[in-house]
């Protein structure tokens, strides 16, 4: 019997002494490289919304733990402590590989070269060990009471009631780690705290293409082919295949050009191409089978900032409303006539009305949206065919209201900015149901090596109203993308003189699980 209890001892001793050495240097390995922990926990689906919290904390729980196992008199709360901090490990292990909507990389920490499975039957293993701890330190001070040795257990536990309560642990612990999932994950996607998520395999980047300019913008797309404009040569149009290889190069043909032309943009939505000048204002027709256009459009009273087709025959603006020179939105309709439909309400004004309500706006055939993003704050609006609102959505930075600073100038009657402005959301597309938006503001956790390196675009469900992920777009020799477009799942930038060519993951853009490594 008593050879018995000493293999036991010894058999403790050897698994405090593993619990010791894991945690001391999962902790000391964390606050070594403590930014680069917070960032893997911020990339996490089950604790990006509590990644400050939960960084200090299991920090702390590791160092607690260690110190209580060095000590024999608080040595079994030391062990039950174990056992729950590994329960909880492996849950979460679980329910990222099971029920995630993605399996994040599992690289980091102590344990770098494991993968997930890998990883699962390590917390197991620690998990039994902490059960076989937990019995023996409980039937050695039994066997001690009951030898004659005359020391009374500190314990009031047998190996019953240790079995339930072990039970009992696991449950709390597993109920504990699925409602931690299931409230980070909504908390990221509705109420996000301005944390990103950056998921392996997103995005590819497949090709890239010298195309000698950096004033090219894209005017639009048709069964994979890519219409590129030039703003320094705005009537020549460059069409590119999938892989990047320039297929034509067109010479739009207009009807009358003794216009003086200060904006010219092209618009493409095949069979029809558009040309607009709202500084003029004159609005161009035609077809891309001859790239003849015929004027739809000229009234010296409608001039507008922006333009973006809807249909064959209905054209979104943007313009200035004529008595209090706010933004204003609405529609040109071709059908009988010209109809011009203003729609007043859509844009809000916080400091001025001009500059602060300025943005990008798209319409999406598919879903048949029309989405208009500010610049200079956290919002965008979500609207259908007739510019109908259909909800106001927010962006996943924190600036709510517009920073800008705005002087008016008495002897030109001008508005300008007094300072440069702070822009939250810069570029934007949309596809479908998925709305892409870079933003200018690094968020909390992020790597700023990366964030110089990379132009960074959020992706969001405009059905759904919630932010999705998050995507780098490499730069070229310091210059960020200045245009980019989605067709399908091919994703097309133009940065600096290049143009690239992205596949983004169908699986994570449907909902589906996509898997980190």
């Amino acid at each position: 019997m008593r050879l018995n209890i000493k293999i036991q001892n010894l058999f403790l001793e050897f698994i405090c002494l593993l619990y010791i050495l894991l945690f001391v240097y999962a902790a000391v390995s964390k606050l070594i490289d403590f930014d680069n922990f917070q960032a893997q926990l911020g990339q996490s689906p089950l604790l990006s919304a509590y990644t400050g919290f939960v960084s200090y904390t299991v920090i702390l729980i590791e160092i607690i733990i260690a110190v209580l196992l060095s000590i024999p008199r608080f040595r079994l709360i030391g062990l039950f402590t174990s056992f729950c901090l590994m329960v909880m490990f492996t849950a979460y292990i679980i329910i990222i590989t099971n029920y995630s909507s993605y399996v994040p990389c599992s690289c980091g920490g102590i344990l770098e070269n494991m993968d997930w499975n890998e990883h699962l039957i390590f917390n197991i293993c620690f998990v039994v060990l902490a059960v076989i701890a937990i019995l023996s330190i409980i039937n050695i001070s039994n066997e001690n009471e009951s030898s004659g040795n005359k020391i009374k257990s500190k314990y009031s536990l047998d190996n019953k009631s240790a079995t339930i309560l072990l039970g009992v642990l696991t449950f709390i612990c597993f109920t504990f780690i699925v409602g931690l999932y299931i409230s980070s994950d909504d908390l990221m996607h509705n109420e996000n705290p301005f944390i990103r998520r950056f998921i392996q395999g997103a995005s590819i980047k497949m090709e890239e293409k010298d195309v000698k300019s950096t004033s090219l913008y894209f005017a639009g797309s048709e069964n994979g082919k890519i219409f590129i404009g030039d703003n320094l040569a705005p009537l020549h149009i460059l069409e590119y295949d999938s892989l990047l290889h320039q297929t034509e190069h067109y010479k739009i043909k207009l009807e009358r050009e003794n216009f003086p032309f200060r904006s010219v943009q092209v618009r493409i939505a095949p069979p029809y191409f558009y040309v607009t000048d709202g500084t003029v204002p004159v609005i161009f027709k035609g077809n891309i089978s001859d790239w003849k256009a015929s004027i739809i459009m000229d009234n010296n009273s409608f001039y507008f900032s922006k333009a973006v087709i809807i249909d064959s025959s209905t054209i979104a603006f943007r313009a200035r409303q004529q008595i209090t020179l706010d933004n204003i939105l609405g529609t040109f309709n071709f059908k009988d006539g010209l109809t011009v439909i203003p729609t007043t309400s859509l844009l809000e004004k916080q400091i001025d009305g001009f500059f602060d309500t300025d943005g990008t706006m798209h319409y999406d055939k598919e879903s048949k949206k029309f989405v208009y993003t500010y610049f200079y704050r956290n919002q965008f609006i979500v609207a259908d065919n007739t510019l109908k609102l259909l909800y106001r959505g927010k962006t996943i930075d924190t600036t709510a209201h517009a920073n800008i600073k705005i002087a008016f100038i008495k002897s030109t009657g001008e508005r300008k900015f007094a300072s440069t402005p702070k822009v939250v959301n810069n570029l934007s597309a949309i596809s479908g149901n998925l709305l892409f938006i870079n933003s200018k503001l690094i968020g909390r956790y992020e790597s700023r090596a990366m964030w110089k390196k990379a132009t960074v675009v959020d992706i969001y469900d405009v059905n759904k109203g919630i932010y999705l992920s998050s995507i780098y777009l490499y730069n070229v020799e310091k210059l960020r993308a200045n245009d980019f477009t989605i067709i399908g799942s091919n994703l097309y930038v133009l940065v600096g003189n290049y143009l690239h060519h992205y596949i983004l993951n169908r699986n994570l853009i449907n909902g589906n699980k996509i898997t980190g490594r």
